[in-house]
């Protein structure tokens, strides 16, 4: 599905110039998603007081009184859930003198967003698929030789999912011997999974996973670090989570729970819950860890990231917030899953902290700047 279907799925209305069985109208035609604006809690009655629409001032009123809880609480008895809100329109005077990007960035502050003229707020249809979706599992892998036992015990769990799967390998051009290992490893499960083994053509966590979903077939995508640092039943709970419905991003989270001793070293986790925050501010979605490698989404997020071209950026090493940001861009519900994660047992984290922190601030820059 391309941005323009989408678009032809979305019902939008303003929802001061609605009547009741309007309002109710826009659920009860089951669209795939409903985009409606609302004025803040703190101007709905103002506007209604300038034009004298209050029993403070008459017997009855002409218009109704709707905010965001309203419409979120109708749209739930409709079994419709809310993906977010966000500030569309700052007073209600025109605001077209100052700059679009300055005005982008002051509908991301807090106190500003709350107390905006106008705001919008999407929701999406709720449903369960009947149907078991292949599931597509892309794991990167560099220097991760010593890893060799909890690569194979991860793939002996992968036999208790229900659903078909397919492995996916990506080879990070390793100084030991992982592709070697990866080799034995593709050929010994052969006959259980359709199993698959890439040696990377670049470099960068990215673009292996890029590389990996390139050729992947499922209609469930899932991301799983070859450190089998995220406790790996957890990791296939959230992959069957994920194939319940295409318009969710399953994004774990290792801060929920107490961590094991030097799972994550103390700079890193500080800056993981900085960018947490700062991420949650951005998008207004909450995220409670920003830097998780399992996520889980479906194929049509993902080709919505590559029909917009987000999904071949250089400009995010890890690709975590490139998926973050696109799920808030197109209309994907974020969704936080706690997991255990625990201190690696082999090999050292292949990351640059502070050059990669620098890269990741230039990321979160560019969405700060946009539209989204």
């Amino acid at each position: 599905m391309n941005i323009d279907e989408e678009k032809n799925l979305m019902k939008s209305a303003n929802t001061w110039s609605l009547k009741h069985n309007e309002l109710h109208q826009l659920f009860k035609d089951n669209n795939e998603f409903i985009s409606l604006r609302v004025r803040g809690n703190t101007w709905e009655p103002i506007t209604r007081w300038l034009k004298l629409d209050s029993r403070i001032f008459k017997g009855t009123t002409s218009r109704a009184r709707i905010t965001l809880c309203n419409v979120e609480s109708l749209a739930e008895i409709y079994n419709y859930r809310s993906i977010r809100w966000t500030a569309k329109k700052l007073t209600p005077i025109s605001t077209t003198f100052i700059p679009q990007f300055i005005r982008n960035i002051l509908r991301k502050f807090p106190i500003i967003k709350q107390l905006a003229f106008e705001h919008e707020i999407v929701f999406y249809k709720y449903y369960e698929k009947t149907s078991d979706p292949l599931i597509s599992i892309v794991i990167p892998a560099k220097n991760e030789e010593g890893n060799k036992e909890l690569l194979i015990r991860a793939l002996n769990k992968f036999r208790k999912i229900p659903n078909k799967i397919e492995i996916i390998f990506v080879e990070g051009n390793s100084k030991d011997k992982t592709f070697q290992m990866l080799e034995k490893i593709t050929k010994d499960f052969s006959k259980v999974f359709k199993i698959s083994l890439l040696k990377q053509t670049s470099k960068g966590k990215k673009n292996a996973v890029v590389e990996g979903f390139n050729i992947s077939s499922g209609d469930t995508l899932a991301i799983i670090d070859s450190d089998f640092t995220v406790d790996i039943d957890d990791s296939i709970e959230a992959i069957m989570e994920s194939t319940k419905n295409e318009n969710i991003l399953i994004n774990c989270s290792r801060t929920t729970f107490p961590m094991e001793k030097d799972a994550m070293r103390w700079a890193n986790y500080i800056g993981n819950r900085c960018f947490a925050i700062f991420l949650s501010i951005l998008i207004n979605q909450p995220i409670s860890d920003s830097l998780c490698g399992t996520k889980v989404f479906s194929r049509k997020f993902f080709h919505l990231m590559k029909k917009n071209g987000s999904w071949q950026s250089k400009a995010d090493p890890f690709g975590d917030f490139t998926i973050i940001f696109e799920a808030a861009n197109n209309n994907i519900k974020i969704l936080n899953y706690p997991v255990r994660y625990y201190a690696r047992k082999s090999g050292a984290p292949n990351i640059s902290r502070w050059v990669d922190g620098v890269k990741l601030l230039k990321v979160c820059w560019k969405y700060m700047i946009s539209d989204i």
